[in-house]
């Protein structure tokens, strides 16, 4: 038998698997290369820099879930690298939690003023204050309106039509010229049943010769909905000419799809891939789209496959390539929207519930043995549904298994998930004697989203700090581009604990918001001047350095009395 160079063995080291994947990496084969790193961390589970690298590489195939949880696993431990919060600021900023990747930032900074990645980490900071800053209203009603009518979108969503109604009319009798509101306000009198108005608002939304992409889809629904396909095909077609990207090309996609435009969505999501070839919502989009348009199975699986390959893990794309490789998917309803269907769903929310109400050592026998459970287990926390998100969380929480720590760890990082469910798994970790160090660790700020919610702090403090508390977050909000109410709410209870004597007077409350604001911008290294925070709170030079003093004096001192 002779030796041929190129053939090797499958039983390589992990230094040489690691070898190959860098090759791939810089070939530009990167699924090749991700399913060879994931070898080499297999092979070598101490290793760190093949973690970091697998990291990094699934950040840059939009896998920032599974990013996120190998850094965070990292951080868990003793002595791990700094690179990970850089690494971690940038899953946020792709997450679109910008708040979040300024925090991770700053502590990377903080932690390692020369580190490796330190002057990305200067720019990338700056690039997110100035974004953040163009990203404001440009008026006070503008910021108010778009508060209310994201108010609105959520009474909508829990279907409180008569209530959203009156918030999305609030929001557009302050700002009348938003396009988006007065759609959405047109979608929520359809829901509602009042289709004449509906009718009358989408005109209104649409009119111009300058329309929002935005505007023009939902506009197009609320003529589907209403059965004026004429209308909505005419709309439609008006948003397809502005040629969107990104977000709002998606949101295109949708519109068609919602109204049978197969064809359009297929060609859409083409073009969508060539800049985001690895995203799975995409190859999701693109799949169902090709189905629709008559496309035979062989064709169609091929997307789900590739996710698959990407993420072996997503029970998403498993079910839809099972389905599709039994040759079934005419049987089932295959929506754009990347999730199981409905009647899936309830099979596993049953499968999961089934295995609950068994005895703790039965559960963990099952974690342990039953690798689909587990990935029904992940696939739980992503569904939008407070009843599936907390059964995840809860099982993960009770079970004394690295790999459930894992993924908690991830869960709790995400910026969707809710304080009091992150507050549920902290008390139940707490009840089983969890090291909360371990973990919780402190991947980015110290806060890093624990902080309670505002409204439950501010209603045990007194009239006064709760005035300047909420007018501190605003101008905070406004000049610096920070929203901070649950921090400043915490910190003036702290206050109030350690000083009780601080004035409650209201005509103090301009001065007392300065006095936070300071505070709190120092807390978080910011370069800021007394006469700059007296200047845009309106208030006295003096009072602003002596009220700031005596609420530092008062962290301080209640600080050391907890110690």
């Amino acid at each position: 038998m002779t030796f041929d160079p190129k053939v090797v063995p499958f039983d390589r080291s992990a230094a040489y698997v690691h070898h190959r994947a860098m090759k791939n990496r810089r070939d530009n084969n990167p699924v090749d290369a991700l399913e060879l790193l994931r070898r080499a961390v297999e092979n070598a589970p101490e290793n760190v820099e093949y973690k970091l690298d697998l990291a990094e590489m699934y950040c840059e195939m939009g896998c920032h879930a599974q990013s996120n949880r190998l850094l965070l696993d990292l951080l868990a431990q003793e002595n791990a690298p700094s690179e990970c919060y850089y690494g971690l600021a940038l899953n946020m900023l792709a997450m679109n939690d910008l708040e979040g990747a300024k925090r991770t930032l700053m502590r990377y900074r903080r932690s390692d003023p020369k580190g490796a990645r330190s002057l990305d980490a200067g720019g990338l900071a700056e690039e997110l204050t100035f974004y953040t800053a163009m990203l404001r209203p440009a008026s006070r009603k503008a910021y108010r309106a778009a508060r209310i009518a994201d108010q609105a979108c959520d009474r909508m969503k829990r279907e409180d039509f008569g209530e959203a109604r009156r918030l999305f009319e609030k929001s557009l009798a302050l700002d009348p010229a938003r396009r988006e509101m007065r759609a959405l306000y047109a979608l929520d009198l359809k829901l509602a049943g009042e289709e004449a108005s509906a009718i009358e608002q989408a005109q209104r939304a649409t009119e111009g010769e300058e329309p929002s992409l935005r505007a023009l889809c939902v506009a197009a629904q609320v003529y589907q909905m209403a059965g004026r396909a004429d209308l909505a095909r005419r709309e439609i077609l008006r948003a397809v000419t502005l040629r969107p990207e990104g977000l709002e090309l998606r949101l295109l996609m949708y519109a068609l799809g919602e109204m049978g435009m197969h064809q359009e969505v297929a060609e859409c999501a083409r073009m969508a891939l060539r800049e985001a070839p690895h995203d799975r919502k995409l190859l999701h989009t693109r799949a169902v789209a090709l189905h629709y348009t008559g496309a035979p199975d062989a064709e169609v699986i091929k997307f789900w496959e590739r996710i698959l390959r990407i993420d072996p893990e997503d029970s998403i794309a498993a079910y839809f390539q099972s389905m599709a490789t039994r040759g079934q998917l005419n049987e089932i309803r295959l929506n754009y929207i990347y999730q199981v269907p409905k009647d899936e769903m309830l099979r596993r929310f049953k499968s999961i519930a089934d295995t609950l109400s068994s005895s703790m050592e039965e559960l963990e026998r099952v974690w342990q043995s039953d690798a689909n459970f587990r990935a029904l287990l992940k696939w739980c926390a992503t569904v939008e549904s407070p009843q599936f998100r907390r059964a995840a969380v809860t099982v993960l929480s009770t079970l004394e298994d690295p790999e459930a720590e894992s993924t908690l760890r991830e869960i709790l990082l995400r910026p969707d998930i809710p304080f009091d469910l992150k507050l549920h798994a902290s008390m139940l970790l707490r009840m089983r004697g969890a090291d909360m160090q371990r973990m919780l660790p402190p991947s980015v700020d110290e806060e890093d989203g624990m902080l309670p919610e505002s409204d439950q702090v501010l209603e045990g403090l007194p009239l006064t700090m709760r005035q300047a508390a909420k007018y501190a977050d605003r101008v905070l909000e406004e000049v610096w581009g920070v929203s901070a109410l649950p921090a400043l709410a915490v910190m003036f209870l702290r206050v109030w604990n350690a000083c009780p004597s601080l004035p409650r007077s209201r005509e103090r409350v301009e001065v007392l918001a300065a006095a936070s604001a300071y505070c709190y911008l120092k807390l978080h290294e910011y370069k800021v001047r007394f006469d700059k925070i007296a200047r845009e709170f309106g208030c006295s030079f003096r009072r602003v350095v002596y009220y700031a003093a005596r609420m530092a004096d008062a962290l301080e001192e209640e600080e050391n009395e907890g110690n």
